[in-house]
Formats: structure tokens, C-alpha cells, sequence
């Protein structure tokens, strides 16, 4: 088992705990089988920001703030990279694909989920937490009754596949419906407008 601490967090933990609850706690870990005198005393270097132990006995490794300003910088310039190399945005066809997931072993993740899709696009696993595209699209296609607001994505999704649907998935009737995007190498920058099937 490993352990991670933030030094942020560390007097936050420890004021959790009353004065009088936190002998109880120390005795309680004792039982359990804690040997306090094995587990190394934790001192912070200057500048680190971040602590973790392969194991409680474990000598304490510490993250320092120029390892996480080296590792943004390195993923400043990755990504700059991948938008030079990836060329200019262009507008591609996908669809939007709203289907219902029995789920794995009956409960993991289980529920209804929306797809974007293109070539060299399969955009949607967390959608959802792209609150700019799931505005979009549900502006795209607005219920018939504007009972839902832009929070309701859940209700929304429900209903596209009512009045968008094409086939089925898993024995449920998925939905599906084309729109023009703009795409930047794999990146989905902006919904343009609806589209239409092919004849």
C-alpha cells in the first residue's frame, strides 16, 4: 500500500481530529498493529510540495514545485507540438450517438452516455464534463417542449433517442443524428451546425 500526502493538507488532517480524540486514535492504530517507531519522522525540504511512501515503514520521497514546473512546461510543449503537427482545424462530419449502457456486471457504468463520432474521432467516455459541447449539442437539438434546461443532460439524452432513433444497441434504442464540427487533429474545437444523412 502506498501513502501520499500534500503538504497543504497535512495540519488540515491532524485539526480534524480533537485534542482529546487524538490519543484515542494513536492507541487505536497501535492495536491494529502500527509500529510508530518504524515509520520514518516525516521533515519537509524546501520547496517540496508533496510527499509518498511505497509503504508506511517506507523512506518518504518528496515531489518538489520545479519537478511540477518542469512537467507543465514539458506538457506546454507537447501540446503545442501536437497542434503544429496535427496541421490546420478542418470541418469534418460526425454524429452524435446517445445510447443506454446495461453496464458491466450489472452496476459499472451503467446508464446513458453520448458519443461523438467521426473518423479518427470517438469523443464522449466524459463529454458530459465538457460543458461547452453538451451546451452545444442540446442547442443543436432542442426538445419539442423546452421543459429541460442546460443541466438536465440526463432528460435531454432520453429524449434524443425518442426522437432521433436509428436502430438499436445492447436491445435498447440508441440515437443518432449527424453534425458538422470543427476538428483540430483529434481535438473537437467547435459544433458548426446539424447535418444531414446521406441519401
Amino acid at each position: 500500500m502506498s501513502f501520499f500526502v500534500k503538504r497543504s493538507s497535512c495540519n488540515k488532517f491532524m485539526s480534524m481530529i480533537s485534542e482529546t480524540g487524538l490519543p484515542r486514535v494513536i492507541e487505536q492504530l497501535k492495536e491494529d498493529g502500527i509500529d510508530f517507531a518504524r515509520i520514518p519522522e516525516l521533515i519537509w525540504p524546501e520547496g517540496a510540495v508533496s510527499a509518498s511512501q511505497d509503504h508506511m515503514y517506507g523512506p518518504w520521497k518528496f515531489r518538489f514545485m520545479s519537478d511540477v514546473l518542469r512537467e507543465k512546461k514539458e506538457r506546454q510543449e507537447d501540446n503545442l507540438l501536437r497542434k503544429r503537427q496535427s496541421g490546420p482545424p478542418e470541418i469534418r462530419a460526425l454524429y452524435v450517438w446517445v445510447f443506454w449502457c446495461p453496464g458491466l456486471f450489472g452496476f459499472a457504468y451503467r446508464g446513458w452516455w453520448t458519443y461523438l463520432i467521426g473518423r479518427g474521432i470517438s469523443y464522449g467516455r466524459y463529454l458530459s464534463r465538457d460543458k461547452d459541447l453538451v451546451d452545444r449539442i442540446m442547442e443543436l437539438f432542442p426538445s419539442e417542449h423546452s421543459l429541460f434546461g442546460k443541466g438536465d443532460f440526463d432528460e435531454w439524452m432520453q429524449w434524443f433517442v425518442k426522437h432521433h432513433q436509428r436502430g438499436k444497441w445492447c436491445g435498447k434504442p440508441q440515437g443518432k443524428a449527424p453534425v458538422w464540427a470543427e476538428i483540430e487533429g483529434d481535438h473537437i474545437r467547435e459544433i458548426l451546425c446539424r447535418a444531414e444523412w446521406p441519401k
